[in-house]
């Protein structure tokens, strides 16, 4: 990886956008002894047999009445371990209204958590420029978003939104998920695009980076290409089996710091996998992201971070 630390040299670095959002993800990550991020993955059975909203609830409240409720008795019960919490859009956005996703965000909020929103934003400006502006009116602190469409007249609405209202961005480099490889690890320019997508972000001054849990060496490529004061949020921890030891010790900087872990499907549905009551699910939930909030903090102590 010598070969990268070179390359980053000769960048012509632009400051860190969105400093404000990254100053209080530290702050809130040090009241709250954690680095775990808690996606909000809400989902019904007739999508899949597994890892879903407990069928009666659905049945009783119907299904967006059901996902709401569902969405905030999980953010409330996991905000005490938990700086980041992450609303899928996938998820939410089609069954539920913005004063549904509104009263989402401010329940995050009220816990004392960041609100982050995995969009995945990946359009022209304009079009960005919409979403950015419902996004902002929502209340969320940060999004994701994908760097494929270029810079100008693109991405660079995401770079001006962190700017101006000093928010968090985080710029898809590598997924946790297997087919990542057919894209995201080939050769660009004699480089693989993940890094060469992460040496733009950086470059046009994005504050946070993803980078799938599931990856070993490319957490350590893109932490040296970002250097200390940026963010990783590693997503895979748990259903995707994605290494908290690995993403430790390559992902976070030397004080052992800005990176975020998330991990959703076992901790939302967490009642399933300890074959606890239906009802319970809140306190599954809650007893799970301690239990990963903890082991985290002991892995970066055995670390020596």
């Amino acid at each position: 990886m010598q070969g990268f630390k070179e390359v980053t040299r000769t960048l012509n670095v632009k400051t860190m956008l969105g400093k404000g959002f990254v100053d209080s993800y530290v702050e809130i990550s040090r009241e709250k002894d954690s680095f775990l991020c808690v996606g909000i993955d809400p989902t019904t059975s007739d999508i899949r047999q597994r890892y879903v909203v407990p069928p009666p609830l659905i049945e009783s409240k119907g299904i967006r009445e059901g996902l709401k409720e569902f969405s905030l008795n999980v953010i409330d019960a996991v905000t005490p371990y938990a700086p980041v919490i992450k609303p899928n859009a996938q998820f939410l956005i089609y069954a539920l209204c913005f004063d549904d996703l509104k009263e989402i965000v401010d329940k995050i909020h009220e816990g004392g958590s960041l609100a982050l929103l995995d969009i995945k934003l990946s359009d022209i400006g304009t079009t960005m420029d919409a979403g950015l502006h419902w996004i902002d009116r929502l209340g969320f602190d940060a999004v994701t978003f994908s760097p494929f469409p270029g810079y100008e007249n693109g991405v660079d609405a995401v770079y001006r939104w962190a700017r101006e209202r000093d928010k968090g961005i985080f710029a898809l480099c590598r997924m946790s998920n297997p087919g990542t490889h057919d894209y995201q690890s080939r050769l660009m320019d004699g480089e693989p695009f993940y890094v060469r997508l992460a040496r733009d972000a950086h470059t046009h001054g994005s504050n946070g980076y993803v980078v799938g849990c599931t990856a070993s060496e490319e957490l350590g490529v893109v932490r040296e290409i970002i250097g200390e004061e940026r963010l990783i949020l590693a997503p895979g921890l748990g259903a995707q089996g994605g290494d908290p030891l690995t993403a430790l010790r390559l992902g976070s900087n030397s004080q052992g710091e800005r990176l975020i872990v998330s991990s959703s499907r076992s901790i939302n549905f967490a009642y399933e996998s300890l074959g606890w009551d239906w009802a319970r699910y809140p306190e599954a939930a809650a007893k799970t992201a301690e239990e990963k909030r903890d082991e985290l903090n002991l892995i970066r102590r055995r670390l020596g971070k």
